[in-house]
């Protein structure tokens, strides 16, 4: 007997509300931090969003991370590579959002600055990483076409990382100012300021690259 393979679960974000997330956390980030490699903050902000604001339990989780990203094809690997393996550890790693049944990253749009000089062809679209875990594919060499991605997950890693983010005040801080900035889509965003070091007082402004469709 056949099995009937089932249809994938449908988006939890819309990209409209996937932007909006993408957008508060890149604009509290922007210039308070390297935006391109901070995907612990983005995997904490986007899991918190997705636990309060949208009832969607969620998860931060560390470890290695493909995507293909032309038919070529291309695949960044945000890992530890070394003599041909692909693991990961505190000198090699990304973070990303895991629900139930999606993995979600809300900071894939900036990807193409997160590899930027480590000798990848082309450059990565902006596009809003949404993807079933039902979609993922079962090995690296089955990476072909734009959008197939696979993950390793790091369970201790993970543990480590998270904890570390915690322990600094800023972060707590950023996180917090995402929490109370943040409204969903298409909800008007009340005015916000955050205070520096130096005791400056910037008002918070949405600064993201803009997305242009999803894998």
């Amino acid at each position: 007997m056949v099995k009937k393979k089932s249809a994938s679960p449908k988006l939890l974000l819309t990209l409209p509300e996937y932007n909006r997330v993408y957008e508060i956390i890149y604009s509290v980030l922007e210039g308070r931090a390297n935006t391109p490699f901070a995907c612990m903050f983005f995997s904490a902000a986007g899991a918190l969003i997705l636990n309060k604001h949208y009832k969607i339990p969620a998860r931060a989780v560390a470890g290695a991370f493909l995507l293909c990203t032309n038919p070529a094809p291309s695949v960044i690997s945000i890992a530890k590579n070394e003599d041909g393996m692909v693991t990961s550890a505190r000198d090699g790693f990304h973070m990303w959002v895991q629900t139930k049944t999606h993995v979600i990253d809300f900071m894939a749009p900036i990807f193409n600055e997160s590899i930027e000089g480590k000798g990848y062809p082309g450059s990565v679209p902006r596009k809003m990483f949404q993807r079933p875990l039902s979609a993922e594919v079962k090995s690296i060499d089955e990476m072909h076409a734009p959008g197939d991605y696979f993950t390793m997950p790091n369970i201790e890693l993970t543990d480590e990382l998270v904890d570390s983010l915690f322990d600094r005040a800023q972060n707590v801080d950023l996180l917090n100012a995402v929490d109370r900035w943040f409204k969903k889509y298409p909800k008007k965003l009340d005015d916000l300021s955050l205070l520096n070091d130096l005791g400056e007082v910037h008002k918070l402004t949405l600064c993201a690259p803009r997305i242009a469709g999803a894998w």
